[in-house]
């Protein structure tokens, strides 16, 4: 089998395209497609369905693409093992996060962990869909809320403070909350769901007997990012639960107020989740403990 083939493959698949592949590779389109067909005819089966607007991978070309990026990360592993570079860290990794967690909180960690490791490419990607980390090949993922696969592996990262908040508009027109009896019709909520972030229901824990008392309010809007609800609070169109750090200099400005601050509402956990292999690449060994480290130093830091 063609080792070459196989890396226009895991190319083509990870650029979606010919050309961007064939641009990537120092290739000409036409060679791309050459070496694509070639390792179909040796496999037997097709790989790759075209059309004149994308690229879909068959069920055996998602397989054969997992196994090709095993195999060329053992070629990569051997090479560094005996050549005059075995210490250097090199190389891609594809992550996934949720919106808000990469914008507002792991942004800044990613962007100084490749300027340390230059060597390092980083595909980014920020979305609030659900992930299937094996199949889609990503190297680390971000899980804001209860981790649901027991196959993967997960790394704490922190916990989540979450508050009451509306805007004082809204709460001029649909009356103060003082308890959470106040909680009810005629108010409504800010509803976000996601597949993505998996919160708990709005739960808060009174301040003398601890008892948990579940809140459910109608909503006129249900939103899928964090950044939607806080607007939509912003907004006046009704009671968010947010967290604390992005809540906290619209408290201050009085944009917004907290409500019902003597209760507690349940922590959220975030972990960094990635898939158990006993040939984990170099570089996201030191990316995963880079990321826990720094986090960790920033957080001793602030208190």
């Amino acid at each position: 089998m063609d080792l070459n083939a196989i890396t226009v493959f895991a190319q083509v698949v990870d650029c979606g395209s010919f050309t961007h592949a064939a641009d990537a590779l120092d290739m000409t389109k036409s060679t791309v497609s050459r070496k694509l067909v070639e390792l179909e005819k040796h496999l037997g089966v097709r790989l790759v369905t075209r059309s004149t607007r994308s690229l879909v991978l068959t069920p055996e070309g998602e397989r054969f693409y997992q196994s090709s990026l095993q195999i060329l990360e053992l070629l990569n592993q051997a090479e560094l093992e005996v050549s005059a570079n075995q210490d250097l860290i090199r190389g891609p990794l594809k992550v996934v996060l949720p919106v808000e967690l990469g914008h507002q909180v792991l942004g800044t960690y990613i962007n100084t962990f490749l300027k340390q490791y230059p060597n390092v490419t980083v595909n980014l990607e920020l979305s609030n869909r659900e992930v299937d980390i094996i199949s889609e090949g990503i190297d680390l993922y971000a899980q804001v809320g209860e981790i649901q696969d027991s196959a993967l592996i997960s790394r704490h990262l922190t916990k989540s403070q979450r508050v009451l908040a509306a805007s004082p508009e809204y709460l001029d027109e649909f009356g103060k909350i003082s308890s959470h009896q106040d909680l009810q019709s005629p108010h409504q909520m800010v509803d976000v769901y996601s597949r993505a972030v998996k919160l708990p229901k709005w739960h808060l824990i009174a301040p003398k007997d601890k008892d948990s008392i579940q809140i459910d309010l109608p909503y006129r809007l249900r939103v899928n990012t964090i950044t939607a609800c806080l607007k939509a609070c912003l907004d006046g169109l009704g009671i968010a639960v947010l967290p604390e750090f992005i809540c906290r200099e619209h408290f201050t400005s009085g944009k917004l107020v907290q409500l019902l601050p003597e209760y507690t509402m349940p922590e959220v956990s975030v972990s960094l989740v990635y898939a158990d292999r006993q040939l984990m690449p170099k570089r996201k060994k030191v990316f995963i403990r880079y990321l826990l480290e720094a986090f960790e130093s920033n957080t001793r830091a602030n208190h």
